[in-house]
C-alpha cells in the first residue's frame, strides 16, 4: 500500500508539473497574439459603432417593419432583453415597494377581490417576488405599479451576429 500511494504522489506530483509547464506555454503563446488582439478588439469596436449609428438614424426606413436585416455575412439587428422588475422612484427601498404592494387590494362592482398585492410580496424580509410580478405583468393595472413604485422596463441592444454557415467555413480554414 505504501508504495501504491508513493506512485499516486509522484503521478499527482508530475501531473502538477505538467499543468504549470502547459501553463506557461499558453501564457507564452497569449502574450505574441495579444497585441493583435487588442488591435483587432479595437478595429471592431470602432466599426460596430458606425454601424449601430448607422441602423439607429436610419431605423424607421430600413428596419420600419422589422427588427433585423440578413445580409450575406451577417444579421443586423436590435434585440429586446427580458423584462426586468425596476423601482420607479429611487428613494424607495424594495423593503418599501414591498409594503406597499401587500397593502394594496382591488375588488369588482360586487366586492370580490380581483387583485391581490400580498400575492407579489415574499414574507420574512418583506421582499417582492420579482419572478411572479414578471409572470403575470400583463395582468397588474397600471395605477397599482404607479402606487406601489414599480415598473417593468427591458433594454434593446444592437448586434451583429455571423451567419453560422460563415463562422464553420472560418473554422474549418483556421482548422
Amino acid at each position: 500500500m505504501v508504495s501504491a500511494v508513493n506512485d499516486i504522489v509522484r503521478d499527482k506530483l508530475r501531473a502538477a508539473e505538467l499543468n504549470v509547464k502547459m501553463e506557461q506555454e499558453i501564457a507564452r503563446i497569449q502574450k505574441g497574439y495579444q497585441a493583435e488582439l487588442t488591435e483587432i478588439g479595437r478595429s471592431i469596436q470602432t466599426k460596430e459603432a458606425g454601424v449601430q449609428l448607422w441602423a439607429e438614424q436610419n431605423r424607421t426606413t430600413e428596419f420600419a417593419d422589422k427588427k433585423s436585416i440578413d445580409l450575406t455575412l451577417a444579421v443586423v439587428g436590435f434585440r429586446e432583453t427580458p423584462f426586468r422588475v425596476e423601482k420607479s422612484r429611487s428613494k424607495d427601498t424594495w423593503e418599501d415597494v414591498a409594503n406597499t404592494m401587500a397593502g394594496i387590494v382591488l375588488k369588482d362592482a360586487e366586492g370580490e377581490v380581483i387583485f391581490s398585492g400580498e400575492d407579489y410580496v415574499v414574507y420574512g424580509d418583506a421582499a417582492l417576488s420579482k419572478k411572479l410580478l414578471l409572470q403575470d405583468r400583463q395582468l397588474i393595472p397600471a395605477d397599482v405599479l404607479k402606487t406601489v413604485g414599480i415598473r417593468f422596463d427591458y433594454d434593446e441592444l444592437f448586434y451583429i451576429e455571423p451567419k453560422s454557415e460563415v463562422a464553420a467555413a472560418t473554422v474549418k480554414e483556421a482548422a
